[in-house]
């Protein structure tokens, strides 16, 4: 299988040091990575960055939902890999083994 059409969509808030291990057990391994925040006030969102992964911040005037946050992932993980057969869910507090 071609990891360029594997996609993950992390979602979180303000996860912190657990947001870094979530995404270094997947950013290796597939063609792109969205991290989808909702409104963290630590430093996610610029750790995601740092790592090379694309955020979505979410506007909290609209009602927040977690189906929400991965909708919002995997729309922007459509456009930035369009070729995308796979995508892998996961909250920003675990770890892809």
């Amino acid at each position: 299988m071609r990891l360029t059409t594997i996609g993950v969509v992390a979602i979180g808030r303000n996860e912190g040091e657990r947001l870094e291990r979530c995404l270094a057990s997947v950013c290796s391994n597939v063609g792109s990575v969205v991290y989808v925040d909702s409104g963290s006030t630590d430093a996610s969102v610029a750790l995601a960055k740092s790592m090379g992964v694309d955020v979505v911040e979410l506007d909290l005037m609209k009602p927040f939902t977690a189906a929400r946050a991965r909708n919002e992932g995997w729309r922007r993980l459509c456009r930035l890999l369009p070729q995308i057969e796979y995508v892998q869910f996961v909250d920003g507090d675990c770890e892809v083994v």
